[in-house]
């Protein structure tokens, strides 16, 4: 599966590259195929309308949706868009997002490069949706996708018998972020009714968009979900560079379990106290729980509290 949004494709954007993305690019169609300049919040719903209903939503690198202020939202797409601006293929304020005309012909040589299946797949949507008033939209969206609208501040638009927003149990959950955007992790996140996030990486960098701690924990605070670095409970890089295979990830978390883990006493209790206060998943980055030290750290701290353990 193809990872979402990186901290590097990003970069290259603001230091001026054309490169664009295909997701990218199906944004630009779908400015250019609006039948007016849009608000941000209805270009939006007509992107996670776009994911919804047509056959963008088997395409692993196009954006993934969070429930937010005025319903889906993809805080991957907002700073792409921002990149977009930045290159002067659209022009974005706090009102509109359109093309900018000054680029049409390159604008035009990106979207060209899209399956026509996929342009089709934007005409339709804009045909759609795209003349729409915004209210009516985004009651239109929150009645037919009502999880995303569980953290929307358009009171009025809600529809009747909203569902609850999910709350777990308290237990020992971990969760990898390998093969998500962040957007579709902090997704999974809230419908598991986590309240907090125990990063417990050693050294909490990434390349992909949204999971450096500045960013993750700028993101989990605008969602609600509190955060905290639990980094003597992670394994040092030096210690994961010989990792080959299956057999080499055991032996490093035997090690991990046996010598790392119990000179941290005080840590690990610590976090113990935490994870009983409230919903808490212990976060890092394998997607495979086997081959990651948070299954070990998650073993730990069910043995010294008697929670279950729940990889999400």
């Amino acid at each position: 599966m193809i990872n979402g949004p990186t901290e590097t494709a990003s970069a290259a954007s603001w230091n001026g590259c054309k490169r664009v993305l295909r997701r990218q690019k199906i944004l630009l169609a779908l400015l250019g195929e609006a039948p007016q300049p849009l608000s941000p919040t209805v270009f939006v719903k007509l992107a996670f309308l776009l994911r919804q209903e047509t056959e963008v939503r088997d395409d692993g690198t196009f954006y993934a949706f969070v429930p937010y202020r005025y319903g889906p939202f993809s805080f991957a797409l907002y700073r792409e868009l921002e990149a977009l601006n930045h290159q002067s293929f659209l022009m974005k304020d706090d009102n509109t997002i359109r093309l900018d005309r000054s680029m049409s012909r390159e604008t035009e040589r990106k979207i060209a490069d899209l399956p026509s299946s996929v342009r089709s797949a934007v005409k339709t949507i804009a045909s759609r949706y795209g003349s729409t008033p915004q209210k009516s939209l985004v009651r239109d969206v929150y009645a037919r996708f009502s999880w995303y609208a569980t953290r929307s501040e358009l009171t009025d638009l809600l529809p009747p018998n909203m569902p609850d927003a999910p709350a777990a149990q308290v237990a020992v959950y971990t969760v990898g972020y390998e093969r998500e955007s962040v957007d579709g992790f902090f997704d999974r996140v809230l419908r598991a009714g986590i309240r907090r996030i125990a990063d417990v990486r050693a050294n909490p960098i990434s390349r992909k968009y949204g999971f450096a701690r500045s960013s993750l924990s700028g993101i989990a605070g605008k969602l609600g979900i509190g955060y905290r670095h639990w980094p003597q409970l992670g394994i040092p890089s030096d210690e994961r560079a010989v990792l080959s295979d299956y057999a080499s990830y055991q032996r490093l978390l035997d090690r991990y379990e046996t010598e790392m883990l119990p000179n941290q006493t005080s840590t690990l209790s610590d976090l113990c106290r935490s994870i009983l206060d409230e919903p808490t998943a212990l976060v890092c980055v394998e997607h495979d729980v086997r081959c990651c030290h948070r299954s070990r750290l998650a073993n730990a701290v069910a043995g010294e509290t008697g929670l279950p353990v729940k990889h999400l």
